[in-house]
């Protein structure tokens, strides 16, 4: 199911929209900080009027801003960003990380067996994510594989996959749909997969995987910074285990 926040962020990248886009845009920006404003200091802070923030509200499934407000509070409070990121010191966050990733050993356990045996290696990622995408491929190359970094450049053309290749596929932005229409478009039946999203993402596919893992871990941010890193520290670990 599609969260509240991607169809805000889907707003936000409409084309002759320039109203909505605005709203959009300072919705998110109070959201990222834990802010819910009422719905005329919002129009006031996007120079609209009243009526437009109702309209937008309708625009994106809603009654009207009473009941986006409504479940957007909520959203926040599930996916636990009461406490604000910045309030958390670093040793916290990697203490967090290193915790979440020793919860997963399932995971690490079934790829690192898959990896010690596969030759070619496909890394399917999202854009935000591209610098641990490029550090995961010298992780890989360093050990005499065949990494392939798949660009989310849609063609008619696609090459599928060898059945006998390794696939990893890391979705943790909204900007996706064209990159899962690769991944679709290129695989081939029998192939071994593994997942790692976020629980934004994960709804956006429907396949069964060897094994996934899901960015849930304490005090999880969507920033790109955090998300390289924390990819960065997995794979490093799954490195050393192969």
């Amino acid at each position: 199911m599609e969260s509240i926040v991607e169809k805000i962020e889907k707003v936000t990248r409409g084309i002759n929209e320039g109203t909505y886009i605005t709203i959009a845009k300072i919705i998110l920006s109070h959201f990222n900080n834990g802010d819910f404003k009422d719905q005329k200091t919002l129009a006031q802070e996007s120079f609209v009027s009243i009526s437009q923030i109702t309209k937008f509200s309708k625009k994106i499934g809603y009654s009207g801003y009473r009941e986006l407000m409504f479940e957007l509070k909520k959203e926040y409070k599930h996916y636990d960003w009461n406490r604000n990121i910045k309030d958390v010191n670093v040793i916290e966050k990697l203490n967090s990380i290193t915790h979440w990733i020793s919860q997963n050993n399932f995971f690490i356990k079934e790829i690192v067996n898959e990896l010690k045996i596969k030759e070619t290696i496909n890394i399917y990622s999202s854009y935000q994510v591209k610098h641990a995408a490029n550090y995961i491929k010298d992780l890989f190359v360093s050990l005499n594989k065949n990494v392939r970094l798949i660009s989310n450049d849609y063609r008619s053309n696609l090459i599928k996959n060898d059945v006998n290749d390794l696939n990893i596929i890391i979705i943790c932005s909204a900007d996706n749909d064209s990159l899962l229409k690769v991944w679709n478009s290129t695989r081939e039946e029998g192939q071994k997969s593994f997942l790692i999203a976020s629980e934004r993402q994960r709804f956006k596919i429907d396949e069964k995987f060897e094994a996934e893992m899901i960015l849930n871990y304490d005090f999880n941010s969507s920033k790109m910074i955090y998300r390289n890193i924390i990819l960065e520290l997995l794979f490093l670990h799954i490195f050393e285990k192969i």
